[in-house]
């Protein structure tokens, strides 16, 4: 695989509307590059990270942190995502 656009990655997630909750934090899936990449927030706290990608060639695990100036318009696209309304 080519090096990883994140900033790109990061910028998606910071739009996206769809978000899970899981047992890992909240969780979306954001299509780039001709993969679909996974972003995590932690349960608790700390910074947003990809935990891993997929394509027509199978799955990859990733840890790739976001800066704080990345996770802060992650954490409000998921908190608006989800707030009960």
């Amino acid at each position: 695989m080519a090096s990883i656009d994140t900033i790109a990655i990061f910028t998606a997630a910071a739009t996206a509307t769809s978000w899970q909750r899981t047992n890992l934090g909240l969780s979306t899936r954001v299509e780039h590059d001709g993969f679909t990449w996974s972003v995590q927030l932690p349960p608790e706290s700390g910074r947003a990270y990809i935990s891993g990608s997929s394509n027509w060639g199978g799955d990859t695990c990733e840890y790739i942190e976001a800066t704080w100036g990345e996770t802060f318009p992650i954490v409000d696209a998921a908190m608006n995502a989800t707030r009960v309304r």
